[in-house]
């Protein structure tokens, strides 16, 4: 038994001018948002200024404003400083402190880790460190104003200052611990 019924032809498919513009319009969106994200982050306009003050002691949590956080910055002047942003709700920060801590061991006497917990409760975000066993210096940004003159825009960030206290370099959820090695590595060795 054979089939008799005619085969329909192919269809081609019809790309009127509209669907064409609208496929480049997608493509070129796709490729800039692309381009975007492998850009290195850009670095907020902050510089600390102040009286210096000294960096807590270790083991302490103090509560800080953004004067006394700048005045910290002003006070490790002379050294690479690495300041990270987290909290305790945070995720990512609960993967990416250990290897803060490991950094602060690995270049202690060479760079200063600081950590700042912010838009957080000072209670978890003490017991936080406490569970994680850190012992790099913390501060509590009391009212968010460090973290808004940072330009924070996600959890957690890590900021690195040069010697001379100028910002070098934004570093966004570390995922590794060779990348961080090799990402903070470059920053603090950079001379200014």
């Amino acid at each position: 038994m054979t089939n008799t019924e005619p085969r329909p032809e192919s269809v081609a498919p019809s790309f009127t001018p509209r669907k064409i513009a609208v496929i480049l319009v997608v493509v070129a969106a796709s490729v800039w948002v692309g381009l975007t994200a492998l850009r290195e982050p850009s670095l907020p306009d902050f510089e600390a200024t102040g009286e210096p003050i000294d960096l807590p002691v270790e083991g302490s949590f103090p509560s800080v404003s953004l004067d006394e956080f700048e005045g910290i910055l002003v006070g490790l002047r002379g050294q690479p400083v690495v300041v990270n942003i987290w909290a305790s709700w945070c995720a990512p920060c609960r993967t990416e402190m250990p290897l803060l801590q490991d950094a602060a061991d690995t270049y202690a006497g060479r760079a200063v880790i600081l950590g700042l917990a912010s838009k957080d409760d000072k209670v978890e975000a003490e017991k936080f460190l406490n569970e994680l066993g850190l012992t790099y210096p913390n501060v509590f940004d009391s009212n968010g104003d460090a973290r808004v003159a940072l330009g924070l825009t996600a959890y957690p960030t890590t900021y690195v200052f040069g010697r001379d206290g100028e910002m070098r370099g934004k570093l966004l959820a570390v995922r590794s611990t060779a990348s961080f090695d090799n990402q903070l590595l470059a920053l603090v060795t950079r001379r200014p």
